[in-house]
This record gives structure tokens, sequence and C-alpha cells, in this order.
């Protein structure tokens, strides 16, 4: 029992250090992947406890790697949001500035 829990976890530490100091590898890639590791890690300590190890980690994997995909997108909207945010803030400032401007300019010449 304790060796079908051990493997996995060995496997899982391996293969999370090898992408550890991988710069190559993009925001999306890690989220999916950290998601299906941990889903299979997740999906074999409860399949060890019920059934089959192995099918549920290979459960666990899938389920894991729509969280991270799913996860990711969300990151992306949520970034995509506040640039919005920033954009209208920048453009409030700059129109403010410009008002300003004007009204400055105004007072001078009356």
């Amino acid at each position: 029992m304790r060796r079908i829990i051990i493997l996995p976890v060995a496997a899982l530490a391996v293969g999370l250090g090898g992408c550890a100091g991988n710069d190559h590898m993009t925001a999306g890639g890690r989220d999916v992947l950290l998601g299906g590791a941990g889903g299979a890690l997740a999906g074999a300590a409860i399949g060890s406890f019920t059934a089959s190890a192995g099918a549920g980690a290979l459960i666990g994997a899938g389920v894991g790697v729509v969280g991270g995909y799913l996860w990711h997108q969300h990151e992306i909207a949520e970034r995509q949001a506040a640039e919005r945010r920033q954009a209208q803030l920048n453009a409030a400032y700059q129109r403010g500035v410009q008002q300003g401007e004007r009204s400055r300019t105004t007072t001078r010449t009356q």
C-alpha cells in the first residue's frame, strides 16, 4: 500500500522539479501542468483507498488539467479587466489635465 502511494509522489516531485527552472514554459502551460499533477496525486490517493490508484490518478489528472486550463483562462480575463480599468483611469487623468490646461489658458487671456 505504501509503495503505491510513494511512487506517484516521487514521480510528481521529479516531474515538477524538472519544470521548476524551465524559463520557456508559458504561464498557461504551467497552470495546466500543475493542475494535472495535483489532480493525479489527489486521484491516486483517493483511488488507493477505494478501488484503484491508477484509475484514480488518470481521472484526477484529467480533472486537474481541465481545472488548470480554466484557472489560466480566469487569470487572463482578470488581467485584461485590470488593463482596461487602468486604461480608463489613464484616459480620465489625461482629460483632467487637458481641462486644467484649457482652464488656465482661458483665465490668463481674460
